[in-house]
């Protein structure tokens, strides 16, 4: 299935990272944009709303759980679905991010089929 016109907009401090799921997102059709940090996510998405955020947990200055905040409060951009990708995984921090409006979790080191998994499931309901 091509997704050329679903663009993903990629938050992670580490190149390394952005540069695997890029590569492996834009193999399945998908458009990506990447931010190394919050403050750069902020403008690409004041720039042009994408259709879905990934988005790490860890980040220096704004974590994701402040950006997740600050996404979910703001009326132009609350409905852009965000996939919180992280190594946390204690069942209160998961909660969390849940409540405070990220779609979905997914732990890290990312399973690549549940990613594409994730993502298709999330693009088949806000179609």
């Amino acid at each position: 299935m091509k997704n050329s016109k679903k663009e993903i907009l990629i938050v992670d401090d580490s190149a390394t990272n952005v540069f695997l799921i890029e590569s492996v997102l834009t193999e399945y059709g998908f458009i990506t944009i990447s931010a190394s940090n919050a403050k750069e996510a902020y403008k690409a998405i004041d720039k042009k709303k994408p259709d879905l955020i990934l988005l790490d947990l860890l980040m220096p200055q704004i974590s994701g759980f402040d950006f997740i905040k600050t996404i979910k409060q703001n009326p132009k951009h609350q409905t852009i679905p965000i996939i919180a990708v992280s190594a946390i995984t204690d069942e209160d921090s998961i909660s969390e991010i849940i409540s405070l409006g990220a779609d979905i979790f997914i732990n890290k080191p990312i399973i690549i089929s549940d990613l594409i998994e994730k993502i298709n499931s999330i693009f088949s309901v806000t179609k």
